[in-house]
Formats: C-alpha cells, structure tokens, sequence
C-alpha cells in the first residue's frame, strides 16, 4: 500500500504525521509537484530523521528543501571544476600521444598503440572512436569533417574534444606507461601551484585513481544524482604529500566527495582551485549556515567526507 500512488494532499500528510512542520502547504504542494517528492523527501530528508519514519522535533519542510538546494549548487561547482579537469588531462594526453605516433596520425585506431593487458578495453575505445570518426565525417562545419575532407585522416588532438571523461580516463588508463607517466609529470604544475610540497611525482597508478573517483564524482554532478552520502566505489590510492596535509592517513576511507575535492589539485589551477574552494564555502554559509536549524552543518559536512567547521576555514586568494 505504501508504494501506490499518492496525492499532494497524501504526500504532505504523510510528512505531517511523521513530525515534519510544512508551514505553507500550498507553496510545498507546488514544489513537490515541480521538483519530485521520492527525490526531494527519500532523497534530502533522511539526515533529520530521529528514528525511521519520524523526523527530528522541529524539522521543517522548508529544512529539506534547502538541502535539496544545496546539493544541487555544490554539484554545478564541482562540475565546473572537473571540466577544467577533463581539459587539462585531455590537452596533455593528445599531446603525448600524438608525440609517440608521430608517422601514425590515426594510432589510436590501432590496437598495438596500446597496453594489451587491457584487451577489452582496447576493443571498446578503438571501436568507438572510429563510430565517432564514421558519425561525424558526413556533416559539414564540424573539425572531423574538415580533417577528413582535406587530410584524409583525423589526429588525436582533434578527436580528442570529441571525448567524454569516461573514454578519456580509458585512453590514459590503457595507454603505455611512457605516455601515462607523461601526463602525471604534466599535472606536477598543478599540483605545485596549489602549494602542495613535494618533489615526487605521482605514479600513474595513483594519478589514474584520482582520476577514476573525479569521474564517477562527476557522473553524479551531471545527471544530478544525489551527492551526500556518495561514495565512490574504491579508494583513491594514498598519496602523502596531498593526504598528509590535510590530515588523511593511509588507513582512512578515500572514497568520499572531500578526497575528490582535494585531489582536484592535482589537475587544476589554483585559481581554478579557488574558485571551487570559495564558491563551496559561500554556498554552505549562504544556504546551510543561514537555514539549518534543526540539525547541525556538520552532519552534512561529514556526510560530504569534510571535517567540522570546514566552512570557517580562510578562503584562498583568487
């Protein structure tokens, strides 16, 4: 009975007999109707939950909302973020690739230009970006049409932009360890920039878990999943210059959206860094600070993998 369909007018009594204050019923009707009780009350309102199916005293509808809202803000951040991200990796692979195929501008079509470790893999990218080439070639006023039309081939610095992050993370992840250890020395910048001390460079196996969490990080943030209480579904590698100085131990979970966030150091600028870094801080104190009154910032904070009080830490210089 509890999972046939419900009116407006059942939704908010069902909320009401479980605790929750709706103040203004006619403007929660319009914004369940709008935006989807099973994404905004299964989704946003179990942090104020007491015990299951009764909420905290006091906990109110507009509460929930602005958690909602919150989400929803910190993903576009985060989004913005790894694009820069998906850019930088994306200019510095074409780059190294392209440098190791120099008579072959069409390598990455062929299998042997890869790790055949990862045989599957390989099938699946060289199969697909040939579809991509083979779409794309018969419509005019796009790069792969020009190529094609007046070179006869494609090179990867164009196709490139033609990549979604998960055939990106594939490409480096089965490229040769000369191209990936390339690509790791090219983000040092980055990490320099953001005032992380060390001399070392990450290995491939830690940049392509890094990688691998901003990813499935970034799937959530596009299709808008819920963020809190997400997490990735292994443990980016530990790596002390970055993990040390901010507390993380080898033995801690770093599977979280706050292990995502820092490790975005590594393959952005500071500026870009900062933006991310402040815009986040805004959001929670303009947002949570401002409307929470029921539960404390820090329950979100740690749903999120970040440590209490993180939103009164001094912000960075732009």
């Amino acid at each position: 009975m509890e999972k046939e369909f419900k009116t407006l007018d059942q939704q908010i009594e069902i909320l009401k007999s479980r605790g929750m204050v709706v103040e203004d019923e006619l403007k929660a009707k319009k914004y369940l109707v709008s935006n989807n009780y099973y994404n905004i009350v299964n989704g946003y309102s179990k942090p104020f939950l007491e015990i299951q199916n009764k909420y905290l005293p006091g906990t109110t509808f507009d509460e929930v909302v602005k958690l909602y809202f919150f989400d929803s803000e910190i993903k576009k951040v985060l989004l913005d973020a790894i694009l820069h991200a998906e850019s930088h990796l994306k200019s510095s692979f074409a780059y190294h690739f392209g440098e190791a195929h120099r008579q072959n501008p069409e390598a990455y079509l062929d299998v042997a230009s890869y790790n055949n470790e990862y045989s599957l893999d390989i099938a699946y990218i060289v199969t697909k970006l040939s579809r991509i080439i083979n779409k794309n070639k018969h419509y005019p006023n796009n790069s792969i049409y020009h190529y094609k039309a007046r070179y006869h081939f494609v090179p990867i610095w164009v196709l490139v932009d033609y990549l979604d992050f998960g055939d990106l993370y594939t490409l480096i992840k089965i490229s040769p360890r000369s191209i990936q250890s390339k690509i790791a020395r090219d983000m040092m910048d980055f990490v320099h920039q953001n005032h992380i001390a060390t001399n070392e460079y990450f290995s491939p196996a830690t940049m392509l878990s890094f990688i691998k969490n901003i990813h499935e990080t970034r799937n959530i943030c596009a299709h808008n999943k819920r963020l809190i209480y997400f997490k990735c579904r292994s443990n980016s590698v530990f790596w002390a210059p970055l993990h040390s100085k901010f507390y993380i131990e080898n033995n801690n979970h770093r599977n979280d959206v706050y292990t995502t966030f820092l490790s975005l150091q590594c393959f952005i600028s500071y500026t870009e860094f900062a933006k991310l870094n402040n815009t986040f801080k805004k959001r929670l104190h303009s947002i949570l600070v401002r409307h929470l009154h029921t539960i404390d910032v820090n329950t979100i904070l740690n749903l999120l993998g970040f440590p209490d009080n993180w939103q009164n830490r001094p912000k960075l210089i732009q």
